[in-house]
């Protein structure tokens, strides 16, 4: 549905640009107010190739100024490529920015009428879904209003509702779905669900990852200009954050240098409890590392496997190179789809040190494990006592797996004690 071949997109950056004949004569002479009387070229992509089939459901993610719009707009040619090749199969549906297209002296059925004519569907096409699109917007009172009187909720809402009516083949979303209350959003992520089951191909960017995970399946991350990496979402947004994160912490040591870890018993390990499986992305800023972490069985000593009701122990060996007040230590448990089944921590569970300094041990105890048969993924974290800052965050670190135990058969992923209860 999309192809990406060898596609490169150059911007002029002209700071000094005319502003009256007497500039423009001056430039025409080849002066400029800098000297250089060359214009600065910015490359928004380099080189980028990839390809979409139909069905698919696409993440862009990636800093600010990384190309992320400037592919979406490729596609759905607002604007065309300096170099490479864009082919797309299918009508496209795109939400770039609030009310694009839209004319704010026209109201908003004349918009609806507008932007379907604008698509190339037949005026019958168009009325059919009006009450539809009026309905999902919640715009009943509005509609007839020219839409420059319009908030920016409600012309997201407008915008919205017209672009997913008309069944594209297509559907591009830019960060766009941030803007509406809470109802109005997991309305959108509901109706995106609906469009992906019916075939559509969708491409989404966000800075938004839960959304970006819920949603794709597949993730492209861009820096620079250029595709970092391509893959699945779970492990693309890891090397994103692993990326993100240790380029904040070299920022913020002016020298550059890691914090030294010591030698012997200390050194940094991490240890997966499957030998077998690659170890996921870490980030962090560092003053409080993880040097060890273990799964621990109901003997003591570390295990892979587990029955379902045994003690389950998650062992975290740190060491904070400087006092840290109220660390968060915590643990995240993920089943085979990359579902997030839990994640406490010591700050939201009142317990772990009220201070670190220097090396110590934490324990995450499960009396009675209540996970199903299954394989599942363990992360361990340390963050600051907001839990919104990384200190060192080891992504999908280990692997275990769990048979039944004891308990009566159930299906899904966890156990939950219960009793029947019948009566005539």
């Amino acid at each position: 549905m999309i192809e990406f071949n060898g596609v490169s997109k150059q911007f002029i950056i002209d700071e000094d640009r005319a502003r009256s004949f007497q500039e423009k004569l001056v430039r025409a002479l080849g002066r400029s107010r800098n000297g250089s009387g060359e214009p600065e070229v910015f490359w928004a992509l380099r080189d980028v190739s990839f390809k979409i089939e139909k069905g698919d459901a696409v993440g862009i993610i990636g800093s600010n100024g990384s190309g992320k719009s400037t592919i979406l707009k490729l596609i759905s040619r607002i604007i065309y490529p300096s170099a490479g090749a864009v082919t797309t199969r299918g009508r496209v549906a795109a939400l770039l920015e609030l009310g694009a297209g839209f004319h704010p002296d026209l109201t908003g059925r004349e918009n609806i009428d507008l932007t379907g004519s604008i698509l190339g569907l037949r005026r019958q096409q168009v009325r059919s879904q009006v009450d539809e699109i009026i309905s999902f917007s919640e715009l009943e009172r509005f509609i007839d209003v020219p839409i420059r009187n319009y908030s920016s909720g409600m012309l997201m809402r407008l915008g919205f509702a017209v672009a997913t009516a008309f069944q594209p083949e297509i559907l591009l979303i830019d960060e766009v779905l941030a803007v509406g209350d809470q109802a109005f959003q997991d309305r959108c992520m509901r109706r995106i669900l609906e469009i992906q089951r019916q075939g559509a191909t969708i491409m989404l960017v966000s800075h938004d990852l839960t959304s970006v995970k819920k949603l794709c399946r597949r993730s492209i991350w861009l820096d620079d200009g250029r595709v970092c990496a391509d893959g699945k979402t779970d492990a693309v947004a890891g090397q994103y954050l692993s990326g993100l994160w240790n380029e904040q912490a070299q920022r913020a040591r002016p020298d550059g240098a890691e914090f030294a870890e010591e030698a012997g018993d200390g050194a940094t390990q991490l240890e997966a409890s499957d030998s077998g499986r690659q170890q996921g992305a870490r980030w962090g800023s560092g003053e409080i590392r993880i040097e060890r972490a273990r799964i621990i069985g109901p003997d003591g000593e570390p295990a892979t496997v587990f029955r379902t009701g045994a003690p389950f122990v998650v062992r975290i060996w740190y060491n904070a190179h400087r006092r840290i007040e109220s660390p968060a230590f915590g643990v995240s448990i993920y089943d085979e789809l990359g579902n997030r089944l839990n994640g406490p921590n010591t700050v939201w569970s009142n317990g772990g040190p009220q201070v670190a300094q220097g090396r110590g041990v934490v324990d995450y105890v499960v009396d009675a494990l209540p996970l199903l048969n299954g394989r599942y993924d363990l992360t361990v974290a340390i963050y600051d006592h907001l839990v919104t800052h990384p200190y060192d965050h080891w992504d999908k670190m280990a692997t275990f797996t769990v048979v039944p135990g004891d308990e009566e058969r159930q299906d899904g992923v966890i156990f939950i004690p219960c009793r029947w209860e019948a009566r005539r």
